[in-house]
């Protein structure tokens, strides 16, 4: 991945080379490579502690009930009209996209980052229709789009990393950390600025979609709707919305989640063959690899029943023990296990029952229509797009979006 982005050969052998010397390495009970080292940043900041609190509860829902609030006061960029009954029409797709793809950036990096480009996630948005030429290492002259959104991305952190870090102290530790080490062994602006578009993909390239379908299933399901805020009700605390008390006892958003997870994700797997393995008259010989798209796990009838494309959102509140299950990886597994899995799904839980909490909500029926399609009073539920290549969980359709109509509910938070 890294020679794949561009990294110089010289980049390259500092990120992999491991020093004892090194200042990252001092406490640690094996000398680690920068490059190994950031995914054990990455795990400190995000597993349960003293920084995963300041990211979670200083930084990101902050975030989130700044951007409902916009919402209310008319000025958020998701805000697409109104109704006869002056309710809000928004873009989900938007409002996912200020919530996950903006609130979570500046979480991590701070507001310096928009003074360098206001239009960052404008690439970012490029990127993610366009990453899988990045994944097939298709030649450039026929991937124009993906390069210029590469680029563009590249060159933001370039000039972010080039402006004295006293002027973006808001950041937080996992981006102050690895900054500093990439410095101290001695890498350069232009390959730290690509090794962190990297990790800005990594953090940045689920959440925001897994929010847009889950949300979507509420506006197209009432009765789901209606049970999902009467569990996430005895949260309200005084006027705030108590998000350890969201984390611990509400199994039915816990399994909504999980549920969208599993229908959503479409990563791979890759492991080593250690042994001879016989697989439907194949023998599969040690030292190969072996590719496992999560999409087949994730519809494995014996495991999800006969029909496991239709979403159960209650599935893992009926079998908890799901959630272990070998056919059920959407946050990988091994060395590969996601460090930030604790806090996107705390994150998406807080900002869906901060909007049902806040907002009575309901499909824009005319507008949904006009995006994906229906009859007569039907909208057809808008499609993933499984045509290309997903490094994480999926997009619909370009072009295809639900539209929500918002209106504040009296004594919300």
């Amino acid at each position: 991945m890294y020679k794949w982005i561009g990294v110089s050969e010289d980049g390259f052998n500092k990120m992999f080379n491991v020093d004892e010397s090194c200042k990252h390495n001092v406490g640690m009970p094996h000398a680690l490579a920068p490059a190994v080292m950031i995914n054990e940043y990455h795990r400190r900041q995000t597993k349960p502690g003293h920084l995963f609190d300041d990211l979670l509860h200083k930084r990101t829902i902050p975030g989130l009930d700044q951007t409902f609030q916009e919402i209310v006061d008319g000025c958020s960029s998701s805000i697409v009209g109104q109704s006869a009954d002056e309710a809000t029409s928004v873009s989900l797709l938007g409002l996912c996209t200020d919530l996950f793809l903006r609130g979570t950036t500046t979480s991590f990096l701070g507001q310096k980052i928009w003074e360098v480009n206001p239009s960052l996630l404008d690439s970012f948005a490029l990127w993610e229709r366009t990453n899988w030429k990045y994944m097939f290492q298709m030649p450039e002259f026929i991937s124009g789009d993906m390069v210029s959104a590469r680029d563009a991305i590249i060159g933001t952190f370039a000039e972010y990393l080039a402006i004295p870090a006293s002027e973006r102290s808001d950041s937080i530790d996992f981006q102050k950390s690895v900054e500093a080490m990439m410095r101290d062994v001695g890498v350069d602006e232009k390959d730290m600025a690509k090794v962190f578009m990297l990790h800005f993909w990594a953090v940045l390239g689920n959440i925001y979609k897994v929010a847009f379908w889950a949300i979507a299933h509420l506006a197209y399901d009432p009765n789901l709707l209606d049970a999902l805020r009467a569990e996430v009700a005895p949260a309200v605390k005084d006027g705030q919305l108590d998000e350890a008390f969201l984390a611990a006892n509400c199994p039915l958003l816990e399994s909504l989640l999980s549920e969208v997870l599993r229908l959503t994700v479409a990563t791979a797997l890759v492991r080593d063959v250690v042994a001879p393995t016989h697989i439907r008259g194949k023998t599969l010989q040690p030292g190969s690899k072996i590719l496992v798209p999560y999409r087949q796990l994730h519809q494995n009838r014996s495991v999800w029943g006969e029909d496991p494309l239709t979403l159960e959102p209650a599935r893992f509140v009926a079998e908890p023990k799901l959630t272990s299950s070998k056919s059920y990886r959407p946050f990988g597994g091994g060395h590969t296990l996601c460090p930030g899995r604790f806090l996107a799904k705390r994150a998406m839980g807080y900002a869906i029952a901060a909007l049902i909490t806040k907002f009575e909500l309901r499909l824009d029926v005319e507008r949904t229509r006009k995006a994906v399609g229906g009859s007569g009073k039907s909208v057809r539920f808008p499609r993933m797009d499984s045509t290309k290549p997903s490094p994480g969980a999926s997009l619909p359709h370009r072009g295809e979006d639900v539209f929500l109509l918002l209106k504040e509910r009296k004594g919300a938070i």
